[in-house]
């Protein structure tokens, strides 16, 4: 198995060379985009994005791959069929799909630093059956995006940190991760965590119109929802009002959300790269580190806090005795006990538990936020899940954590709808295969890199009726039915439904995050009228970091329950978002 540390000297050495010449030549990288638009069309794929390949065992189609640049040159100016282009691959709804439309549902692209060689080969797959043989290849101990995060692994590395194990592919991972997800990932461990998710959901949304920036709210409200479901106490990070929190807990949510801001930057950064290869840290790798150092080191000493106190036989409150540290410590400490040889040390729980509260906050948000802006654009959608969310607390005595285990269709409709229009990530998993497979018959050879590429097919006009608009009625059960059988009923596979990735490496907290997700939109829409201050604004834009999170308009705030119109009363008028109507 290749470790975390030969993929870090791999990702170093690959992306220094291509952010070189991309920083040293970018007139050559011009002149290679104009020559790239006329290759590309002599070499576009007719087929459908979900038709086999005509010649069986041919290599996949793909964008020419340069040494060095790979085939960034070629989305530097890439034409779209409506006369648009995009720019860089950081319009990854667009260039993605593109890719797909042009080649077919299996291609091969250039991504020095992402990919493998000198031309970052990396195998792009848009057809979930098929990538499933890919799961089915990917080994003992399978390749994950995780390895990407090469600062990280240089800090774990470095400060010689348990929770480094975790991002090698080692029977270390495996031990770690079989443990720590025991207490969270079954479908049963995930709903034991709804009553903490509902009661902490139905605070944090009050405190919606007290943030001007929507996506800052969802990122704080995301780290309250598992920091209460982790450590069974409230952060209240999402409530700006001075005094609502601790100050060390509000410097650990602002250490959380600047390490994972800053990571997908130190990943690209040419000082960085360079600076790193010799054992020497650049500016933004020390502000990075000091963010994740602040970050884990505070959420280790929650974690033993609570350790020392069982240990102490101290009563817990009924919140910290449900917590997901509580409970992985019973079913670790239950099974040394039971002379298991593959429970969980302490060190390995304290580094478990603490960096799913790192990692807790960005793919949430994202999904969240998303939801957000597409109930802001779509009043009549919004009232449709507003009466679904009423009727259903109204039937469960106002118990949030009953309406987000209920499975609402309408809610969960809306969620998927997001998902399929705008999701937060366009690559939900990234897998090495370690035998030769067939991709819709094309030969993918032994150690390739094969990517799920989940938005072209559920974007495509055969597949999907009016593909652009935002339409939730597609995911209810009778528009499923009527699917089945049909070619459209592809856009069905579970493989698309989620940005969490898949296999033995599929995030483990994803069931509370569907949770979390539920909580934060019901509670949201029961609480408010959520519309534009601008009504004119037509489009949403968004930026790429470790997801894909949209830039939010300026929001306003009806309040329509008691709560609610409490804490509008207590706003002083604004112009800007957070606007609380009368």
């Amino acid at each position: 198995a290749t470790s975390g540390a030969n993929r870090h000297k791999d990702l170093q050495s690959a992306s220094l060379a291509v952010l070189f010449f991309r920083w040293a030549m970018p007139t050559a990288c011009r002149i290679l985009s104009r020559r790239a638009t006329a290759v590309v069309s002599r070499t576009r794929h007719k087929s459908s994005i979900i038709a086999p390949a005509s010649s069986p065992s041919a290599p996949p189609p793909g964008f020419p791959r340069l040494p060095l640049l790979g085939s960034l040159p070629w989305f530097s100016n890439l034409s779209l069929p409506d006369g648009s282009s995009v720019q860089s691959l950081d319009e990854q709804h667009e260039s993605w799909a593109e890719g797909t439309r042009r080649h077919g549902p299996v291609w091969r692209v250039g991504i020095p630093g992402l990919g493998k060689g000198i031309s970052g080969d990396l195998t792009l797959c848009a057809d979930p059956r098929e990538f499933v043989k890919v799961l089915q290849a990917e080994g003992k101990y399978p390749y994950g995006a995780i390895q990407l995060q090469w600062p990280f692994i240089v800090w774990a590395t470095k400060h010689g940190r348990t929770v480094g194990k975790l991002f090698t592919r080692s029977e270390d991972w495996r031990h770690i991760r079989h443990g720590m997800q025991k207490s969270i990932l079954p479908p049963a461990a995930a709903a034991g965590y709804a009553a903490i998710i509902g009661t902490t959901g139905r605070e944090v949304v009050l405190n919606a119109p007290l943030w001007d920036d929507a996506g800052s709210f969802m990122s704080r409200a995301s780290f309250d929802l598992f920091a209460g479901l982790a450590l069974g106490r409230r952060i209240r990070a999402s409530d700006p009002r001075p005094g609502a929190s601790l100050p060390e807990d509000e410097r650990f949510c602002v250490d959380t959300i600047e390490a994972l801001d800053l990571l997908p930057d130190v990943i690209q950064d040419l000082p960085s790269i360079a600076m790193s290869s010799l054992g020497l840290e650049s500016p933004m790798m020390k502000r990075y580190f000091r963010a994740v150092s602040g970050a884990l080191d505070y959420a280790e000493a929650q974690v033993r806090e609570m350790l020392a106190r069982l240990d102490a036989a101290e009563p817990l409150s009924t919140a910290e005795e449900a917590s997901y540290l509580a409970s992985t410590v019973r079913t670790q400490r239950a099974a040394a006990a039971a002379g298991a040889a593959d429970a969980l040390t302490d060190d390995e729980i304290v580094a478990s538990v603490s960096v799913a509260l790192v990692a807790s906050v960005n793919t949430t948000s994202s999904i969240a936020t998303w939801v957000l802006a597409h109930l802001a654009c779509e009043p009549e959608v919004q009232q449709r899940l507003r009466e679904e969310v009423a009727a259903a607390l109204q039937q469960h005595a106002g118990s949030l954590a009953a309406v987000i285990e209920e499975e609402l269709p309408y809610l969960k409709a809306v969620v998927r709808e997001t998902h399929r229009l705008t999701p937060a990530l366009v690559i939900s998993s990234v897998k090495e295969v370690d035998a030769d497979i067939d991709l819709a018959g094309h030969r993918i050879p032994a150690g390739s890199l094969v990517a799920l590429e989940n938005h072209s097919l559920q974007m495509s006009e055969a597949l999907v009726e009016q593909p652009r608009a935002f339409r939730p009625e597609r995911w209810l059960a009778g528009a499923v039915a009527e699917r089945k059988g049909t070619p459209a009923e592809l856009i069905d596979h579970p493989l698309l439904s989620a940005p969490f990735s898949a296999g033995a490496r599929k995030c483990p907290g994803s069931r509370v995050a569907t949770l979390e997700v539920r909580a934060l939109i019901a509670g949201l829409v029961h609480n408010w009228r959520i519309g534009l201050v601008d009504e004119r604004q037509a489009t949403v834009p968004y930026r790429c970091q470790t997801t894909i999170a949209p830039t939010m308009p300026r929001l306003r705030y009806e309040p329509l329950t008691e709560e609610s119109r409490a804490v509008a009363e207590g706003l002083p008028p604004r112009g800007g978002g957070g606007v609380c109507a009368p």
